[in-house]
């Protein structure tokens, strides 16, 4: 009966906690649903992934699982560079910004949370929810990785809309550093097209 009504409610989810199980059931986050929750997760109906975090089955989504471990937080520096086409070194741990630095490896997959300000971090300029997974649009995870790591060689600015990556700068992270190196990265990138 749980499952049935976590699947019809929790459709768009790939990874659910305890409190969304207690509000899909209308029952509350107490001994007796973890105790059903444990029954189901040793059945093979649900799959426990971290204290507190399930799935139906192992075909979850990896970033959100990420965001989900660690609140807040969003997807960002390497990961979102290297799907994005900016980096081609492949990566496969899932790099991600939060409040504070931590490594977490679950089920064979590292994830890696890299502190910044919590000014940065909650201001939401540059972020899109994507299937219910906070990532960085191009232009801020290029800033995220500046603003964290200094200056950084990008194997293909190409796609970047500096404006856009100004702008950010400007409302987010407020550094004449980031704003000098953002300037000297157009033009290499301009004198590279001409």
């Amino acid at each position: 009966m749980i499952i049935k009504k976590l699947v019809k409610n929790l459709e768009d989810q790939t990874v659910f906690g305890l409190s969304e199980i207690a509000r899909v059931t209308g029952k509350p986050a107490d001994k007796n649903l973890i105790s059903a929750v444990s029954y189901y997760v040793k059945k093979g109906d649900l799959i426990r992934l971290a204290k507190g975090l399930y799935s139906f089955d192992k075909s979850y989504s990896a970033w959100e699982l990420g965001n989900r471990l660690r609140s807040p937080s969003y997807i960002s520096l390497n990961t979102v560079l290297q799907d994005r086409g900016v980096n081609f070194q492949p990566y496969t741990s899932i790099f991600l910004v939060a409040n504070r630095n931590e490594i977490r490896t679950i089920k064979g997959q590292k994830y890696i949370y890299r502190k910044i300000k919590d000014e940065i971090l909650l201001n939401l300029a540059g972020i899109e929810v994507i299937d219910g997974v906070a990532v960085a649009i191009l232009e801020r995870a290029i800033l995220d990785k500046i603003y964290l790591d200094g200056p950084e060689h990008f194997d293909n600015l190409r796609a970047v809309d500096w404006d856009k990556m100004d702008e950010l700068n400007r409302s987010v992270y407020q550094r004449k550093n980031i704003t000098k190196y953002i300037k000297e990265m157009r033009q290499d990138v301009g004198s590279k097209i001409s």
